[in-house]
């Protein structure tokens, strides 16, 4: 078979990043377990199945960040034969000769966002999404052409000082300045180690051309909240006109998607002026969305301080989404943190705003108990380790999570990670040496709610999901497994004790 001359600019990633999670995006989090923990076809089964493959090696569907690149370089002059999103699959039909840059965009390459803890629980070894990365970087054909291999994505900062074959990392929005950086690297100028592209306004992010995994559909960019270890909160608020969010809608359920995410860091945060939500805005989008036919619409971020000053919003969003009648539930990712007031003042000052920062915990509580009303459920992050926290600290975000047992969701404890470009970029991170009993006691609580609750977000998260009755029935012996594999880790640091 003769060698394919390749593409000039290959954009793909890893299969931890593109795979359809059998349209359940929640299953995307097994990527953090330890790559020894499970046989790797076991894995790729259950877990990350590959996305569907074009005859020309291209994925149907791949992540959202990623189709925007694919559209800013067609709409910078690029042609469709000089770019490509690659199947990882299928890199031999997509890298040769003639390529010059391989795009690989990631979330979490190194595995730096939740993966310590999971490796101190269960002390498997490096977790699969690290293991594929790197496995990607030392792909045959980008070791034989040596395109540049340029890295970006929310995780790209976690290649920072990390000896891997990686030529550029790039910090930013890839719409603006990436196709300029293509051209340079092609044309054999100069570029630095790191660059930074700036933001680009809200009506200048392009429609994508080809479907996202999960339906994603982003419908604005920034947050003014400002905490001080997320870099979101480094970008201006920005929305994007309806008629491009629509646009994206149909585009994915012409590729035969069914389910559609809005996408933003606050979904309540679209049209924001004057200090509070927009709700006509939003409830014009829901319904717009609604009226295109997807069988479910869900948003991947909530603030509990808009939901908190805006109940009927939340309410009237179900009522048009038809939760109970079209759909069983709704879900969003959340921030609730900490349960200190203490610790938000230090670096979440405007978390809770409009209302005081002083009532955040009963703030917590009742957005839960909004969320169980509506059948939302919440996907909820606690950091643990913030610059200054006490041990009393971390016992109010104990209490805080107790409080909420009985509500169906998850609880994700994340030991504070620095991340370059934020306001605690240059503090040091938080690691299992730095954790008092305080915090084992708290992480094992959060296991033991997860668990918990598990059985039960299956059930509900089936309504999404393209498997077939084994996968799901494999699915339920997993469950059932970590229940039992996992209750010894559990109950060793509900006594303050590291997990081994």
């Amino acid at each position: 078979m003769p060698q394919m001359p390749g593409k000039k600019i290959v954009l793909t990633s890893d299969t931890t990043m593109m795979s359809s999670y059998h349209g359940g995006v929640m299953l995307g989090f097994a990527a953090i377990m330890p790559s020894r923990a499970l046989p790797d076809w076991i894995f790729r089964k259950l877990f990350c199945p590959p996305v569907a493959a074009a005859a020309d090696g291209s994925a149907e569907m791949a992540p959202c960040g990623m189709r925007k690149v694919e559209a800013a370089l067609l709409e910078a002059g690029f042609s469709r034969e000089e770019v490509m999103v690659a199947h990882p699959d299928h890199l031999d039909r997509a890298i040769g000769p003639e390529t010059k840059i391989v795009g690989i965009t990631h979330d979490d390459p190194m595995g730096k966002i939740a993966v310590r803890e999971v490796e101190d629980i269960i002390g498997r070894g490096p977790p699969f999404n690290r293991t594929k990365f790197l496995e990607l970087l030392r792909h045959p054909l980008i070791r034989e052409h040596r395109p540049k291999v340029v890295i970006g994505g929310n995780g790209a900062w976690e290649v920072m000082g990390e000896d891997v074959f990686v030529d550029h990392i790039y910090l930013g929005e890839g719409e603006s300045d990436f196709p300029e950086i293509c051209r340079k690297i092609i044309g054999k100028e100069s570029v630095p180690l790191v660059i930074r592209g700036k933001a680009v306004l809200g009506e200048a992010i392009p429609v994508n051309r080809k479907a996202t995994i999960g339906g994603i559909v982003e419908i604005g960019r920034g947050c003014w909240r400002g905490c001080a270890f997320c870099s979101p909160a480094m970008r201006t608020l920005r929305h994007r006109p309806l008629e491009k969010i629509l646009a994206d809608v149909r585009v994915n359920l012409a590729s035969g998607q069914r389910d559609i995410i809005l996408h933003s860091e606050d979904f309540f945060s679209y049209g924001y002026r004057d200090g509070k939500p927009d709700e006509k805005k939003i409830l014009e989008l829901v319904s717009a969305v609604k009226q295109l036919g997807p069988k479910t619409i869900d948003v991947s971020h909530l603030s509990l301080a808009s939901v908190h000053q805006n109940p009927e919003l939340l309410r009237a969003v179900s009522r048009i989404v038809g939760v109970g009648r079209d759909q069983n539930h709704m879900s969003a990712w959340i921030g609730i943190e900490t349960g200190s007031c203490r610790i938000l003042k230090m670096h979440m000052p405007n978390k809770a705003r409009p209302a005081k920062i002083d009532n955040w915990p009963e703030i917590v509580r009742n957005c839960y108990r909004l969320f169980a009303e509506e059948s939302w459920l919440p996907v909820a992050s606690l950091v643990l380790g913030l610059p200054e926290e006490t041990a009393e600290d971390v016992i109010k975000t104990t209490e805080l999570v107790e409080s909420l047992k009985d509500y169906t969701g998850l609880m994700l404890p994340l030991f504070f990670t620095t991340i370059a470009d934020t306001k605690l970029g240059g503090r040091k991170g938080f690691a299992r040496e730095d954790a008092l009993p305080e915090h084992w006691q708290l992480v094992g609580l959060c296991l033991e709610y997860n668990l918990r609750h598990l059985k039960k977000l299956h059930s509900l998260y089936r309504e999404r999901m393209t498997a077939g009755p084994v996968v799901h029935a494999a699915l339920k012996g997993i469950n059932l497994m970590a229940d039992h594999l996992l209750s010894k880790y559990m109950k060793r640091m509900k006594r303050g004790e590291p997990p081994n």
